[in-house]
């Protein structure tokens, strides 16, 4: 009994999140209300606020759930054997499948970064997260400004990575995309110089 009662509120916890994001893609982060959440998940406002207290929780349990898929994005590339423009132009090949495949996600991430601290701290935690374990990969031992170079320079690359994304892929900006992403590849590439 306790099972099926844990299963009937994940799927309803879940049932939240996807219409909220269904509804920030229709209408936008900051139109969408919590009473239109609740009603366009055939719920209660009451029932929606047993699960999430505002937009930006719902937003932010959306960010945890992708969050272990974007750091394997860098895991993946910490681990390629050559990283040269040519391979790492192909890495930003799965980076774009990701950003297309969470392309609902990654724009109202970008509305409410907009507007809510809480998620574009949300959002530059994950960045920072990732960057520290990239310098903790490559450099385990070295002294701490080295260390915080690598962590700046990956978490500048990680930001101007989601910029283009953004517009290429969100935006559908894609007229220079076969340059963009050479560019991009290049800059990658100077990450793993020394």
């Amino acid at each position: 009994m306790a099972a099926n009662r844990t299963s009937k509120s994940v799927a309803t916890r879940q049932r939240f999140v996807d219409e909220a994001l269904r509804l920030f893609k229709e209408q936008g982060y900051e139109r969408t209300s919590m009473a239109q959440i609740a009603a366009a998940a055939g719920s209660s406002r009451a029932n929606l606020y047993l699960y999430f207290n505002s937009k930006s929780q719902i937003i932010r349990a959306r960010m945890a759930e992708i969050e272990a898929e974007v750091a394997e994005l860098y895991v993946a590339l910490d681990g390629m054997p050559r990283r040269t423009p040519e391979a790492l132009r192909e890495w930003l090949g799965t980076a774009r499948e990701m950003w297309l495949r969470y392309a609902t996600e990654f724009e109202a991430v970008n509305q409410a970064m907009a507007i809510d601290p809480d998620v574009l701290e949300e959002w530059l935690g994950l960045i920072r997260r990732v960057s520290s374990a990239h310098a903790s990969r490559h450099l385990d031992g070295a002294p701490e400004d080295r260390r915080v170079e690598r962590e700046v320079h990956m978490t500048t690359l990680m930001m101007s990575l989601e910029r283009n994304f953004y517009f290429l892929y969100i935006r559908g900006h894609k007229e220079r995309e076969e340059q963009i992403l050479t560019s991009l590849a290049r800059q990658w590439s100077r990450l793993f110089d020394d």
